[in-house]
């Protein structure tokens, strides 16, 4: 299907496709829809690692990176990203995790070896802690840079 947004964009079809798997951002957009990254999982040195990867790999094909900015930050007063990640964990009612690990151990999947931190860890977090250490970076104008991938590459209105 060939419609208005697919010629604006120089995609194939008119399908957005959200990960934040780097693999699924290349394949999709090779496949001529648009991938976009979700971003708001990484640190900026994380990120940056991503989009090298996608860069290295999607050749002129575009894609997006999803970075959630906002306008609010109630966890503002801490810096600590890891006492974040705690206190918000925290706030889970340990019924929640408690019924979470029965169903994976309903279903076979095993724990994680102790000590192992799940990347899911990582999303729990404040997108707000999350952007605010990304707009502080230097890569947030590298995001910006004129290169053909990483362009703003927006349409005329």
């Amino acid at each position: 299907m060939r419609t208005q947004i697919c010629d604006r964009l120089g995609i194939d079809a008119p399908i957005f496709a959200f990960s934040h798997c780097r693999d699924v951002v290349v394949e999709a957009s090779k496949a001529g829809a648009i991938g976009v990254l979700g971003a708001v999982g990484f640190t900026p040195e994380e990120l940056e690692v991503q989009l090298d990867w996608i860069d290295a790999r999607i050749g002129d094909k575009p894609y997006g990176v999803d970075v959630v900015i906002p306008a609010k930050d109630p966890w503002a007063h801490e810096p600590d990203l890891d006492k974040l990640r705690q206190k918000l964990k925290s706030m889970i009612p340990p019924e929640t995790s408690a019924y979470v690990k029965k169903i994976l151990a309903d279903n076979g999947v095993p724990e994680l070896p102790a000590g192992t931190q799940h990347e899911g860890d990582y999303l729990i977090r404040s997108t707000a802690a999350t952007a605010r250490v990304m707009s502080r970076s230097p890569l947030s104008d590298r995001m910006c840079a004129s290169s053909p991938t990483r362009s703003a590459r927006r349409p005329p209105m």
